[in-house]
């Protein structure tokens, strides 16, 4: 049964996304300016705000501030996403939830447990060259995490992540994020609390299916969030990168990298999130971002600009930068869930990508 705090949590987030899809509807998205004035606005704005997601996403969110963490730190917001990750480390150890969603006046562990949650705030700190700092913190955190969620290496706990609307865990990509903080204490010689990245790469490995990795065991759907990750992190070697990016090329469309082959089916997602089961079927930019950093992160730089230049042909009549497209190219704006805008990741990968030396 859910606590009184979670379904708090879902009925002012029910609220919340009505609002704002009752105010899309009337008003629709256009602006002017061009996206470099937009990033740079929107990673400004941010740093003043703690680093909060962004649209109507008013918490911060670890995976969000993990991947968005770079591009800040190339803008020069390093010391505020260290203190925010600093924040949320203070909040974690104080407390035995793994949250999700991180509020001022609350915070939120939805539909479970973060289970991204250990490793993304390890990442970020790692970003902002402020991991040492906070060694011990980290290193407690690191093995409750281990212990709630690993198994053999492979992380398989329930919790949430970045696909939080699907009801079956989320194993390749929490699998990645795991092996990319280890990787990242371990390259550091900071104590990883008995986690191992071998051990974690031969979980891994169980699910590569010899082209790419499976979003999950039991389930060979090709989907970004099992594939992109590894990319991103280069947490594998050139072939099989190339043998990813032959893969994902089957999702690129004429606007951005559609995030998954078909969409969840009913019975897949948590039911909160059932009228709008497609959501992690369309076009996220941050992901095309993410996808793009990681082509170029491997060498395969057309690739990789062809993947921007799309996000931006689709964005710039907007101005802004905005967190999910419909197949057409429009703001996702259906069964009750509007797309957020000045999406504080999307403008940071964005930088990343930009800032890259070439």
């Amino acid at each position: 049964m859910e606590s009184i705090a979670t379904l708090q949590y879902y009925a002012r987030e029910l609220h919340r996304r009505l609002t704002h899809y009752a105010e899309k509807r009337r008003h629709g998205y256009r602006r002017a300016g061009s996206l470099e004035r937009a990033a740079d606005r929107i990673l400004s704005m941010r740093a003043e705000r703690g680093l909060e997601s962004g649209g109507h996403f008013h918490g911060v969110w670890p995976r969000d501030l993990c991947f968005a963490a770079p591009g800040l730190v190339a803008a020069g917001y390093d010391d505020v996403v260290a203190d925010t990750a600093a924040a949320l480390l203070a909040e974690l150890s104080a407390s035995d939830v793994f949250y999700t969603d991180f509020h001022p006046g609350y915070s939120a562990a939805t539909p479970a447990e973060g289970v991204d949650t250990v490793p993304a705030v390890v990442l970020a700190l790692a970003a902002a060259g402020r991991l040492g700092e906070h060694a011990d913190a980290v290193v407690e955190l690191v093995a409750r995490h281990r212990e709630r969620f690993v198994e053999n290496g492979l992380v398989t706990g329930s919790g949430s992540s970045w696909w939080d609307s699907a009801a079956a865990p989320r194993e390749t990509y929490n699998t990645a994020m795991w092996l990319a903080a280890v990787e990242t204490l371990e390259s550091r010689g900071l104590e990883t609390a008995g986690a191992d990245s071998s051990r974690i790469r031969d979980g891994l490995e169980t699910l590569w299916n010899g082209r790419y990795f499976d979003e999950r065991r039991r389930s060979a759907v090709l989907a970004c969030d099992a594939n992109v990750v590894p990319l991103y992190f280069g947490l594998v070697g050139d072939d099989r990168a190339r043998s990813i990016a032959d893969a994902l090329e089957r999702l690129e469309t004429p606007t951005g990298l559609c995030m998954r082959e078909r969409s969840f089916g009913v019975g897949e997602v948590h039911p909160f999130f059932v009228l709008h089961r497609d959501y992690h079927y369309h076009i996220w930019p941050w992901n095309s971002l993410m996808y793009a950093n990681g082509l170029e992160r491997y060498g395969f730089e057309e690739r990789a600009r062809r993947e921007v230049e799309r996000i931006e042909r689709v964005m710039a009549p907007y101005g802004t930068f905005l967190e999910v497209l419909t197949l057409e190219g429009e703001p996702y704006v259906k069964r009750g869930y509007a797309s957020a805008e000045e999406f504080t990741v999307a403008a940071a990968l964005w930088r990343e990508f930009a800032d890259r030396p070439r």
